[in-house]
């Protein structure tokens, strides 16, 4: 078994000889526990469940044994320029507005690049 996808281990015991171990990702936000109450559980919330975890478990008795970095965390690809891509509409389908590109727009089921309406905010999402 490979360690490659964990960038932070987070090692608990408690008085009985219980362990848990907390492992944050390479990618930042997704997080596992094995062992204890919660084996197998997993939270896609970074950090913050990471804290949660902890303070839930040091009030259930358990005490931080050890905890170190793995691998480094993923690269960002925040560095990759916002080029527009080929294949803009003339105009809005629904109003005949102006279309720019966001490439990074959020609905409340879906992110990534999109095509967007000036004036109706209309939106259409790019396809890989």
């Amino acid at each position: 078994m490979t360690d490659d996808h964990i960038q932070h281990t987070w090692r608990l015991a408690n008085a009985d000889g219980g362990e848990i171990s907390i492992d944050l990702w390479t990618d930042g936000e997704n997080v596992r526990v094995d062992g204890g109450p919660d084996d197998g559980h997993d939270d896609d919330r970074g950090q913050t469940a990471v804290d949660q975890l902890l303070a839930k478990y040091t009030a259930a008795g358990y005490r931080l044994v050890r905890d170190y970095p793995v691998n480094d965390p993923a690269p960002l690809d925040d560095e990759a320029p916002d080029v527009e891509p080929d294949g803009k509409p003339e105009a809005c389908p629904e109003c005949g507005s102006p279309v720019e590109y966001d490439p990074n727009h959020c609905s409340d089921y879906r992110e990534g690049p999109a095509w967007l309406c000036t004036g109706c905010r209309w939106g259409q999402y790019l396809v890989a």
